[in-house]
């Protein structure tokens, strides 16, 4: 079996909806989204996928998405869609003082990703999941976007690894599917 392993970082922000402790609060990380591939059989340039390909398709995509963004759930995108539109704006303007301009927007995805879609209240970037966005649920979210554009008859997903945290520890949470009989 041949298995191949790249991934991909990003920094953003993410808030855990009813978090107990601290990630209640908002908070940033430079993450690392990495995804690993098995095939039997090579194809016929001898990859088991080529490296751009998993980026073009995978990794390229969860960048736009979510780099330089706040990910939240629907949840609570829903329900404080109007304060963070006017937090936006406030923080949005502030670029006339340096740039005399709005300036440009930030590079997204006009279209959903696994179910997540990128939202632009007063001009920030806010990647909304479907659920609470923990590292375990990204591992999961990742796997499945993965599967969904590159899995076939030959090649598998064989995990996704969520890096919350690379320094001074690694934080990782991991999502595989299970196997018959294990």
């Amino acid at each position: 079996m041949y298995k191949i392993t790249t991934g991909i970082h990003i920094h953003f922000a993410h808030h855990i909806r009813g978090h107990a402790g601290p990630c209640v609060s908002i908070h940033g990380h430079t993450w690392k989204f990495e995804v690993s591939l098995i095939a039997a059989e090579l194809d016929a340039q001898g990859f088991v996928v080529d490296f751009d390909d998993l980026y073009e398709q995978v990794l390229t995509p969860c960048h736009r998405l979510l780099d330089h963004s706040l990910a939240m759930g629907q949840e609570s995108f829903a329900e404080n869609r109007e304060a963070l539109a006017q937090l936006g704006s406030s923080l949005v303007e502030a670029r006339r003082e340096t740039l005399g301009h709005l300036g440009s927007p930030q590079v997204g995805l006009d279209d959903l990703l696994g179910g997540a879609r990128n939202e632009r209240p007063g001009g920030i970037k806010i990647s909304v999941f479907a659920f609470s966005p923990t590292s375990e649920r990204l591992a999961r979210w990742l796997y499945d976007v993965a599967d969904s554009r590159i899995s076939d008859q030959r090649v598998r997903i064989s995990g996704a690894r969520v890096f919350e945290t690379l320094h001074p520890v690694d934080a990782i949470a991991e999502y595989a599917p299970t196997t018959h009989g294990g």
